[in-house]
């Protein structure tokens, strides 16, 4: 029979780096997920829209919307997401009904469906530096939601 006292050091070191590994591989994923699906509600035409959360300092990166609507909506031909910033402004509706106050503040909103060439991802307008801008990368004008400089 063989002795196997002296691999014990050896196996404590092997486990306490695999769990290591894994608790930093778990980190680093959820650091790359720069959102947070915080509710999805009926949208009365037999969907969901999905509200999201997304940190302010990625409130103007197209990219980050685009993978979170990737990810949230999955193999949907039909999805809305809404995204905003500030969560308190994230409807607690039980339909896909938002109001103008919370509206004015969301900062995109992504819809795919079969109707459409692809997928359509619209910024505030207010999120570009001005009117000309937004408008170039055809941002949305959500009621109540303040304007673009003109220049």
């Amino acid at each position: 029979m063989r002795d196997l006292s002296y691999d014990a050091p050896m196996n404590a070191r092997f486990w306490l780096l695999l769990l290591l590994t894994g608790i930093a591989t778990a980190q680093s994923s959820a650091a790359r997920q720069d959102w947070e699906l915080v509710r999805s509600v009926p949208n009365g035409f037999g969907g969901t829209v999905d509200l999201v959360l997304i940190p302010e300092a990625k409130q103007r990166d197209r990219e980050n919307y685009r993978q979170a609507a990737d990810v949230i909506c999955g193999p949907r031909t039909t999805c809305m997401v809404k995204f905003w910033t500030d969560r308190t402004h994230i409807p607690e509706t039980k339909s896909g009904w938002i109001p103008i106050n919370d509206l004015a503040v969301m900062t995109a909103s992504y819809e795919r469906s079969p109707t459409y060439k692809g997928p359509v991802l619209h910024l505030a307008c207010w999120l570009y530096p001005s009117k000309t801008v937004g408008e170039a990368e055809k941002c949305a004008y959500f009621p109540g939601a303040k304007k673009p400089p003109d220049k």
